[in-house]
């Protein structure tokens, strides 16, 4: 057997992980949505000034990358973007949300929008810590 490392974003070969893990998790959890799920929120000038990109899957959306400007924060919108994404992801039958962070970024964010710490891996990045966290809708 040969190992390959590549530095790229979607090397020849990468799909066929991606599918031999979706074939195990279908045979062991049954044909369950895989869905992806953006959102914008675009000002006036149509320049997107924050969104959310996820998916759901396993019957949970997971947010991978959540942003909103600067200049907009402390007004809601943030909670406005995580609470139409979690409606999205309910329509496809999600009954939760799960989402990584950092002790740089959102916490207290999170814990507003009922958010709970399930995990935490300290020093990542040096000095910080990465922080898992979850919410069971119901």
């Amino acid at each position: 057997m040969q190992i390959e490392v590549f530095e790229e974003a979607d090397p020849p070969g990468a799909d066929d992980v991606t599918a031999g893990l979706r074939a195990h998790m279908i045979a062991q959890t049954g044909n369950l949505p895989r869905v992806p799920l953006t959102l914008l929120m675009r000002d006036e000038n149509k320049q997107v000034r924050g969104g959310i990109r996820g998916n759901v899957a396993l019957c949970w959306l997971q947010v991978d990358h959540f942003w909103v400007d600067e200049a907009l924060r402390g007004q809601g919108c943030g909670a406005r973007l995580l609470h139409s994404a979690e409606e999205a992801a309910r329509v496809h039958g999600a009954i939760g949300s799960q989402l990584t962070t950092s002790t740089f970024q959102a916490i207290g964010f999170y814990q507003k929008q009922g958010y709970a710490e399930i995990g935490r891996l300290k020093d990542r990045p040096p000095g910080h810590d990465r922080v898992w966290m979850a919410k069971r809708w119901g």
